[in-house]
């Protein structure tokens, strides 16, 4: 008797994960931080942005908001702290926003080559500069009343 049973060809995809962190930074005004992406920069050009970029291999997304922050704006912020992070699935791969708080005393910027200025904006005014849909929506849920 001659078996009927075929062999099923598994599929399999490979999932890339990215993860993303940036960091909402609050000066002793309670202000927060944005930087404008420079016109050489390859995603978002001329836009403002949360300071923050790629979580490196085998690096904490916490550890890498520091770095970056210290990197694209030379702040050293305290109480560095998890405040949410997002997930959004494509086809062939994952991208985890990573999201932190944190304070810095003075309002002191150095700029590094991705960025060509700075602001520091109340949290009224945040939504008047921040327009990716991403930040802002985070930023609705972090903070739900503004001044």
């Amino acid at each position: 008797m001659k078996n009927n049973i075929t062999n099923s060809e598994e599929v399999t995809t490979t999932q890339k994960r990215y993860i993303v962190s940036k960091v909402f930074l609050e000066n002793e005004n309670n202000e927060i931080l944005l930087l404008r992406r420079s016109k050489t920069a390859p995603h978002r050009a001329l836009k403002w942005d949360l300071p923050g970029g790629w979580v490196e291999s085998g690096e904490e997304p916490l550890d890498a908001c520091a770095r970056e922050l210290e990197e694209e704006a030379g702040i050293v912020a305290s109480k560095l702290q998890k405040a949410d992070e997002t997930t959004e699935i494509h086809e062939n791969e994952t991208l985890i926003r990573f999201y932190a708080k944190g304070t810095t005393v003075g309002s002191a910027v150095k700029l590094s080559y991705e960025h060509d200025t700075y602001i520091w904006v109340s949290k009224k005014e945040f939504l008047d500069y921040m327009k990716f849909e991403p930040y802002a929506t985070m930023f609705k849920k972090l903070y739900p009343v503004t001044e």
